[in-house]
Order: structure tokens, then C-alpha cells, then sequence
């Protein structure tokens, strides 16, 4: 047995359990602070519920204080977390760019769950996150600055008429498109430069065509709908099955 590769899946497991206290917490205390409490009713867990995939698989998807339902998405977050980890460390060891991918990985799942959840992405998380990057991508090979930069300013230009066209076609609304994903999009365009950008932003863009395909069809059969759909999060999920099946 590799011991090493099991230290990483639990470590990865335990990632994603930390990234859900942000997921969970940012939005609705702006404090991360305090032992976890029940999505639902508010309720201190106890300490096996806090346990990485195992609590919520040990309640049944259900919490043990009050019996509703917890979001799917939170053992789906801590899942990722160790698989894409491991896959990392076995492609570049403990090296730069496995800690690089890895840090670009957990700005991704928090950054995707929390706008699946509440359509909202957080400016200074995501343009901190670009400076973090985009500062790395000096130290970090094959990545480049200069590419890095090229990047963000590319990815940032093409989104922000985006979104001028999305407030254009939507003036009395709130428009499907909004200043987040133009920050977003500077993020990836930072964490995968130039070279990458257009192969990262066509996976986004394409999962989000078809997921909207599934949307009118639903709606054409008369079922309840969404009426937007969070496209943040289909670019992260974008650039996380790019890392998947190409690394860097």
C-alpha cells in the first residue's frame, strides 16, 4: 500500500472539509469563525459530523438534529477535493506545481459551490486569489508572467463585454451575467495563462450550452425550472476538467 497516496486522499478529504466551513459560512455569517453548526437549523454538529464525507454519508444526506435534507453539493465538494489532490500528486509529486494546482483547485470548489448556491462570487476572494496566481506564475513552470498576465487581461476584456452586452439586452433585470464572471474569468485567465485560456473558457462555456439545453427542455415539458443558471460555476467545473485531463 502508498501510504503516501493515502496521506494525500485523507489530507485532500480534509481540504474539502474546510473548503464547506467557507462555502457554508462566508455567505451566510461572514465569519469564519466558531464550531460548525447545521445548515439547516443552526444546531452545533457533533464531532462525527464534521468528519469529511463520512458525516454526511452517516446521516443519510439528512441532518441528525432536525431531520431535513443537506445539500448534496457539500460531500460533492469534499470529493473532488481528494480525488483531483490525489491526481495531482500522482502526476507531479509534492512539487511547486502540484501545491500551484492544488491552491487554483480550492479556489475553484469554494468559488463554484458558493455561486451554484447563491449566484454570487466574492470580489476579494477571487481577485485576491488572481494576485496569488499571478504573482506564482513568476516561480512556478511551465507557467510564465508574462503569460499569466496576458492571460487575466484577455480573459477580463472578452467578459467585461460580456457583460456590457448582457446589461444591454437586460436593462430592467437582473442580468444573467455579472461583474463576478468577468472576475472569474481574469482569475482563470491568470491561473492558466494565454496558452491555455481558450481550451479552459470552450469546456465552461460548453457544459454551461448543455446544461441550458436540459433548462428549456424542462421548461418547454411545463416542469419548474431555474430562470438563470449560475454560469461561475460551469467555469470553474471548465477549468477543473481541464486540470483533470491535462494537468499544466
Amino acid at each position: 500500500m502508498d501510504f503516501g497516496l493515502v496521506g494525500v486522499l485523507l489530507v485532500g478529504l480534509l481540504f474539502g472539509g474546510l473548503m464547506n466551513i467557507v462555502i457554508v459560512r462566508l455567505p451566510r455569517e461572514q465569519n469564519l469563525g466558531g464550531w460548525p453548526r447545521c445548515t439547516r437549523c443552526g444546531q452545533p454538529l457533533v464531532w462525527w459530523q464534521v468528519i469529511p464525507l463520512f458525516g454526511w454519508l452517516a446521516q443519510g444526506g439528512r441532518a441528525r438534529c432536525c431531520g431535513k435534507s443537506l445539500h448534496w453539493i457539500y460531500p460533492l465538494v469534499e470529493l473532488l477535493s481528494a480525488g483531483i489532490v490525489t491526481w495531482l500528486y500522482v502526476r507531479y509529486g509534492l512539487s511547486s506545481l502540484f501545491l500551484y494546482l492544488a491552491f487554483v483547485t480550492t479556489v475553484l470548489l469554494i468559488t463554484g459551490a458558493i455561486d451554484w448556491l447563491h449566484r454570487w462570487i466574492y470580489t476579494f476572494v477571487i481577485l485576491g486569489s488572481a494576485i496569488i496566481v499571478l504573482v506564482a506564475s513568476a516561480f512556478v513552470r511551465p507557467h510564465t508572467l508574462l503569460n499569466a498576465f496576458a492571460g487575466l487581461l484577455i480573459a477580463g476584456f472578452i467578459f467585461l463585454l460580456f457583460y456590457i452586452l448582457a446589461r444591454f439586452l437586460f436593462p430592467s433585470q437582473s442580468a444573467p451575467f455579472g461583474l463576478g464572471d468577468v472576475y472569474l474569468a481574469m482569475f482563470l485567465g491568470a491561473a492558466f495563462g494565454l496558452t491555455r485560456l481558450a481550451s479552459v473558457l470552450f469546456l465552461g462555456m460548453l457544459l454551461a450550452g448543455i446544461f441550458s439545453i436540459g433548462v428549456i427542455a424542462v421548461r418547454a415539458s411545463g416542469r419548474p425550472s431555474p430562470k438563470y443558471i449560475s454560469y461561475g460555476t460551469f467555469l470553474c467545473i471548465g477549468a477543473l476538467v481541464y486540470i483533470a485531463m491535462y494537468g499544466f
